[in-house]
Formats: C-alpha cells, structure tokens, sequence
C-alpha cells in the first residue's frame, strides 16, 4: 500500500511539473512572438524615417532584456576584479553598446512572419527556437531567444543568430581585451566605439 501511495505520489508530482512546464512555455512563446512582431512591424513602418525606426527598435530592445546580468556575464571574472567605479562605467557602457549593435541590425528587416517554433528548456533558461520570414525569400533566418523570469519579469538574456551567441562572443572578446591592454584602456576604447554607434544613421 505504502508503495502505491508513493508511486501515485511520484506520478502526480511529474504530471505537475510537466503542465508547470508547459504553462513557461506558452508564456514564453507569447512574450518572445511580441518581441518579434513589433520589431518586424516597426521595420516595415514606412512613414517614419530610418532614423525614427532605429530609435523605436531600439527601445523595444531596451525594454526586454536584461542589461545588468548580461554584463556580468560578459564581464566574467573580471566582474570581481574591478573596482566598483569600474564596474559601473562598463555597466552603463554595455548596455548602450548592446542595444545599439544589435538593434539597428533589425532596421532594414522587412520581414513576412517571426514565428516561435519551439520552446526547450536548456541548463536553468528557456531557449525560444524562433523564425524570421523575409519579404524577398521563402528561406527563414534563425534567431533564438534565451530567455529566464527575473523579479517576476521574463527577460531576454542572449540572442542566438544562425547558432552563434551574442554574450557568449562578446565574453570571449572583452574578456582577452581586458587581458592584453588591461581595464582602463579597455573601457576608454569601449566608450568610443559607442558613441561611434550612437552617431551611425
């Protein structure tokens, strides 16, 4: 009887877990296809200038990630090495440097269709297999998505395009960076190639 009990137990609990599951995954396809169509539908936005669509694109990016872990992430073990002086002005440089290489990226995308095919979960985050339709073409371009509930917020963390990861490229070249020319150098050169993306029409 004791061992019915706890198989029923058993059963009951991975049924829970497995709907619990399903239930991230839908919110997370319903949050990551939001993300994607009002990118698409400001690209494709005509009336407004390509400056005016720049700036909106990015702001729906500023919007869904999360800029402080990502630049933890990126900074790596430097992270704790810095000074705290340091560590804020690479914060704040990031975010700006992230949310402006990679927004405009999306500007000239006139796309037909951004589609969240499949939601997996993957080592502690959620990883959103997703699907730009070109106008001019029937072969889709792959972006994922990794994305995690922070504060009670989903957030994005990583964009995967064609298989390669943003943070994790960027941790590799920051990180040997900080490594040949140190910190401060680092930061200096960082600052400007910011304000030479903020410049770019």
């Amino acid at each position: 009887m004791k061992k019915i009990l706890t198989t029923l137990l058993l059963v009951l609990f991975a049924q829970s877990a497995l709907a619990e599951e399903s239930k991230n995954q839908a919110q997370i396809s319903e949050f990551v296809n939001g993300v994607g169509n009002k990118i698409i539908t400001i690209a494709a936005d005509k009336s407004v200038s390509d400056e005016q669509r720049k700036s909106k694109i990015i702001s729906v990016i500023d919007q869904v990630i999360d800029a402080e872990w990502i630049a933890r992430f990126v900074l790596g073990k430097n992270y704790k090495t810095i000074s705290d002086q340091q560590r804020e002005k690479f914060m704040q440089l990031y975010r700006d440097f992230m949310i402006n290489t990679y927004g405009p990226k999306f500007k000239n995308y006139n796309g037909r269709k951004f589609t969240v095919v499949d939601v997996v979960e993957q080592n502690g985050f959620f990883v959103a297999k997703s699907e730009f339709l070109p106008k001019d073409s029937n072969v889709p371009i792959s972006v994922d998505f990794r994305v995690k509930e922070r504060n009670g917020k989903l957030v994005i963390l990583d964009f995967i395009a064609e298989g390669i990861s943003l943070i994790e490229t960027q941790r590799s070249e920051f990180n040997s960076a900080i490594s040949q020319k140190g910190i401060e150098q680092f930061l200096i050169e960082l600052e400007t190639r910011v304000k030479k993306l903020k410049s770019q029409k």
